[in-house]
C-alpha cells in the first residue's frame, strides 16, 4: 500500500476520483455555476498548498545541504588541529 500510495500518478488519479466524487455528490444540492466556483476556488487552495510545500522542501533542502558542508569542514579542521598537537 505505501508503495502504491507514493506512486504521484496513483495520487494525483485518487485526488481526480474524490474531486468528481465530491462534485457528483454537490451537484444535487447546487448549480452548475456555484460547483464551477468551488472547483476554481479549492483548486486554487491546493495550488497554494502546493507552492508553500515544495517552496518549504527546496528551502530546507538547500539548508540542510548548508549545515552538512559546514559540519564537513568543522571535522576537517577538527582533524587538522589534533594532527598538529601530535
Amino acid at each position: 500500500m505505501t508503495k502504491w500510495l507514493s506512486n504521484k500518478w496513483n495520487l494525483i488519479g485518487l485526488y481526480a476520483l474524490c474531486s468528481l466524487l465530491m462534485g457528483i455528490i454537490l451537484y444535487d444540492k447546487l448549480t452548475f455555476t456555484e460547483l464551477a466556483v468551488i472547483y476554481a476556488l479549492m483548486g486554487a487552495g491546493d495550488f497554494v498548498i502546493y507552492i508553500l510545500g515544495v517552496g518549504r522542501g527546496m528551502f530546507l533542502h538547500a539548508v540542510n545541504n548548508d549545515i552538512h558542508e559546514f559540519l564537513k569542514r568543522l571535522r576537517e579542521e577538527a582533524k587538522k588541529a589534533k594532527d598538529k598537537d601530535e
